[in-house]
């Protein structure tokens, strides 16, 4: 007769452990990162900022959503260096967008986001390093959390099939 309670119990450890994982993940990612939301009125702009250093990470990225994007929306994103110079300057044409840069200068990098087109847009700004191997974090809490929870499962299972015969 199996017995589910130590199934139930290394379930319940492998489901908090799972969670754990993401959790540290999810804190690894917005440490690195900058972002602002804001609404941009017609011909208005906003800038987000990120104090970035090449000895701590080579690689950047910046990404850009915006609700209820449309086609004629006419936005520009524009990458800017410690030194002042363009590094990136892209009209979005969808959303999200997200693209990598390389950090070369350590200081401020700026993403300035300005509004070229006809009509107020909610936008969310995103700059800072590219996370390293947070993927191996990311599929690993997944699989413990996946494992927890199909332990939990077959734990009560076996519960109610051993309380139905008792």
């Amino acid at each position: 007769m199996v017995k589910p309670k130590p199934i139930i119990i290394i379930s319940g450890i492998l489901v908090l452990a799972g969670i754990a994982i993401t959790a540290y993940q999810s804190q690894i990612t917005s440490e690195n990162l900058s972002n602002q939301q804001n609404t941009l009125g017609v011909g208005t702009q906003m800038v987000v900022v990120k104090d970035m250093n090449p000895n701590t990470n080579q690689n950047g990225v910046y990404s850009i959503q915006i609700t209820d994007f449309k086609d004629t929306d006419n936005i520009k994103a524009t990458v800017i260096n410690p030194t002042g110079t363009s590094i990136i300057t892209r009209s979005i044409t969808k959303s999200p967008v997200q693209e990598m840069f390389k950090v070369t200068t350590s200081g401020n990098y700026t993403l300035q986001i300005e509004n070229q087109g006809q009509r107020e847009v909610q936008v969310l700004g995103i700059i800072g390093y590219y996370p390293q191997g947070i993927e191996l974090a990311d599929i690993s809490g997944f699989i413990v959390l996946v494992i927890g929870l199909s332990g939990l499962a077959v734990g009560i299972m076996y519960l109610i099939r051993n309380r139905a015969r008792s």
